[in-house]
C-alpha cells in the first residue's frame, strides 16, 4: 500500500514539471480604412428672407453622413483625419462649416479627439486627431456624425449662384 501511494505520488511529481513549448509568430499590418457612409450628395440652398429687410435665411443643417473608420499603428504611431474643398469652390461671402459629434456606436479603442466646428477651405483642416489601434463600427449611428451647414460671413460678397464643391477626407499618420 505504501509502494502504491509512493508511485502514484513520484507520478504526479514527475507529471507537474514536465513541460514543452510552442512558437507563434504573429502579424498586424498597418491598417488605415476610412469610409463615408452614404454617397449621396448633399443639398444646402439658402431661402429668401419672407420681408423685405430681413436677412437671408441659411439652410437646415444636413446630418446624413457618418464617418467610419478602422485604425492599426505601430507602437507610438496616431492618426488625424482631415477634410478639404477638392474641387469647385465655395462662394464668396459664404462659410461651410462642420461639426463632428463625439463618436458613438459599436467600436472600440483609441477613437481620438474631435476638435469641432472647423470651417472647410481648399486646405486640408484636421478635425479628429490622435487616434491609435480602433475602429468604429459601420453604417448610420456608428462612428462620428457630420454636421454640414452653410454660413454668410460678409453679405457684401453675396452673388446669385448655384455652385457645387467635393470634399475630401483623409486619414493620415500624424
Amino acid at each position: 500500500m505504501k509502494l502504491s501511494v509512493c508511485i502514484l505520488l513520484y507520478l504526479c511529481i514527475q507529471t507537474a514539471w514536465c513541460q514543452t513549448s510552442a512558437t507563434v509568430n504573429f502579424t498586424l499590418p498597418s491598417i488605415a480604412l476610412l469610409d463615408l457612409n452614404s454617397n449621396s450628395s448633399i443639398t444646402l440652398a439658402f431661402q429668401s428672407p419672407a420681408q423685405a429687410g430681413s436677412s437671408i435665411v441659411s439652410p437646415t443643417t444636413n446630418t446624413t453622413k457618418w464617418l467610419n473608420f478602422t485604425s492599426a499603428v505601430a507602437p507610438g504611431v496616431t492618426r488625424r483625419i482631415t477634410a478639404q474643398v477638392v474641387s469647385g469652390t465655395i462662394p464668396n461671402g459664404v462659410q461651410l462649416k462642420l461639426e463632428t459629434a463625439t463618436y458613438t456606436g459599436a467600436g472600440s479603442g483609441s477613437l481620438g479627439t474631435v476638435t469641432s466646428p472647423v470651417y472647410l477651405t481648399t486646405t486640408a483642416t484636421t478635425f479628429i486627431n490622435n487616434i491609435g489601434g480602433a475602429f468604429t463600427g459601420n453604417g448610420t449611428s456608428n462612428g462620428f456624425n457630420l454636421k454640414y451647414s452653410l454660413e454668410i460671413q460678409n453679405y457684401s460678397l453675396l452673388r446669385n449662384t448655384n455652385t457645387s464643391f467635393t470634399i475630401i477626407y483623409t486619414f493620415i499618420d500624424n
